[in-house]
């Protein structure tokens, strides 16, 4: 096999860009130094945020400081995410503890959510097999303005937690939990209660609302942000087949918002080679950008596009967003899954 011939996975169904083996061995190196500077960024604007909320109390200044500040904490999803693939740290040790601090603000079992977006890559957007699709076409515009608000997350995820902390796995999840995985999952799920209770009652026993202002607020407050991402990641593309470049959707964005997204705009090249670390893929998508569609131009016009083709559906339930392929690019090796 040439060096530029597709390089296969387990997928191997799954279409895979042609690139040469020693580029893709390269950009699947992983590094500490990236994910430290993302975190440290992270970090200092969730400090400016939390000085900001600790200045504006006792002023309607107040509301707008606590919404920014949510607006970066919720980020937490992207290191948790990055963590959850092992990918965000080459020290096995920070990736762990990164995981878990991003996890119990994100509100989800390190060890569920790492089977969990697993099974998502292998299965990426197939309706009712997908462990991280929550919807199908057609979609409705309530269901997108409720995944960007994060509606359709916060209650589904704190029944899961509630659930799994009560030892209750679904036959479900057990196809993609290892059994003698379920276990750890049920005492993560307590260990993280245990955790929101022990903050609730220093709020109620120490009669502060530094708990309230600092956690549980801000996440709800600023939870659009993250969610207006998350949501352009698959929503209203094709499901149901082999093909990234349908079912997935990169888009452009600001600098800031690659560092507090750790560069999942990117996220065809994401699901293509998903061991590839984030701070590598803007390198990837370099090296593969000939046989990728064009990305999104921005946040809002990916939203455009998934808005105008859920109003499409209206007429035509079949419709869904689509980014023309390169010329002379070839289709997914297999369709259907």
């Amino acid at each position: 096999m040439s060096a530029t011939e597709p390089v296969q996975t387990v997928r191997s169904a799954w279409w895979e860009p042609r690139i040469d083996r020693a580029v893709l061995k390269r950009l699947m190196k992983r590094s500490d130094a990236p994910g430290i500077r993302f975190l440290a960024i992270w970090a200092a604007l969730l400090v400016a945020g939390g000085i900001a909320i600790h200045l504006s109390r006792g002023t309607l200044w107040l509301v707008p400081a606590v919404v920014a500040y949510g607006f970066v904490l919720g980020f937490a999803y992207a290191p948790s995410h990055e963590c959850a693939h092992g990918t965000a740290f080459r020290t096995r040790w920070l990736n762990e503890a990164v995981l878990w601090a991003s996890s119990f603000v994100w509100g989800e079992s390190p060890t569920h959510r790492r089977f969990a977006h697993s099974h998502h890559h292998t299965h990426t957007w197939h309706w009712k097999v997908d462990a991280q699709m929550g919807y199908t076409n057609p979609v409705r515009l309530r269901t997108w303005f409720g995944d960007i608000i994060g509606l359709l997350e916060f209650w589904p995820r704190a029944k899961l937690l509630v659930r799994h902390a009560r030892g209750r796995i679904t036959d479900r999840e057990r196809t993609y939990l290892p059994e003698n995985q379920a276990a750890t999952v049920v005492r993560e799920a307590r260990l993280l209660m245990a955790g929101y209770v022990g903050l609730l009652a220093w709020a109620a026993i120490g009669q502060t609302w530094v708990p309230m202002l600092y956690f549980f607020i801000p996440r709800f407050a600023g939870a659009f942000g993250v969610y207006s991402f998350i949501t352009t990641q698959h929503m209203a593309m094709a499901q149901d087949v082999n093909d990234h470049r349908i079912c997935t959707r990169s888009m452009t964005n600001s600098w800031l918002s690659r560092v507090l997204y750790w560069n999942m705009n990117y996220h065809i090249e994401h699901h293509v080679y998903p061991s590839v670390p984030f701070h590598a893929l803007p390198a990837l998508n370099a090296a593969i950008r000939d046989q990728l569609p064009a990305p999104s131009a921005s946040l809002f016009a990916a939203h455009a596009e998934i808005v105008r083709t859920i109003l499409a559906q209206r007429t035509d339930p079949s419709a869904t967003a689509y980014h023309p392929l390169p010329q002379g690019a070839t289709g997914p090796r297999a369709a259907g899954g």
